[in-house]
């Protein structure tokens, strides 16, 4: 009977390798198909946003502390820019239609005079 050789030093080190590859892709498939994983997953996007949270009105704070402009007061700065140049625009267009009506008034010929003459006798 021939038996088959026995395998090299490198062969087996390939072939435990590929057996311990194949059992940690099953258990990691098994890992993630759980529902504690979901779970998991679900509480660190969470924490995530809380602590993005968290950071951002931390640094607001800090501006607000150090008396320098925040997101928020440039927000609220912008607004206010854009209330002032529409009551701007307003009165620029008032402006325009005061000289137009100058314009027109002084373009116009003057009424004509009314002379009366009276003799005293």
């Amino acid at each position: 009977m021939a038996s088959e050789p026995d395998p090299t030093p490198a062969e087996q080190v390939a072939r435990l390798y590929e057996q311990a590859e194949s059992q940690a892709a099953k258990a990691g498939e098994r890992l993630v198909g759980s529902q504690g994983f979901a779970s998991l997953l679900g509480q660190l996007a969470e924490n995530a946003a809380a602590l993005t949270r968290l950071t951002n009105d931390g640094m607001d704070l800090v501006l607000r502390n150090l008396r320098v402009a925040g997101r928020r007061d440039v927000v609220r700065l912008s607004r206010q820019l854009g209330r002032t140049e529409d009551k701007l625009e307003r009165v620029l267009q008032e402006l325009e239609q005061v000289r137009d009506q100058l314009a027109k008034r002084d373009a116009s010929p003057p009424p004509p005079a009314v002379c009366s003459r009276f003799s005293s006798a």
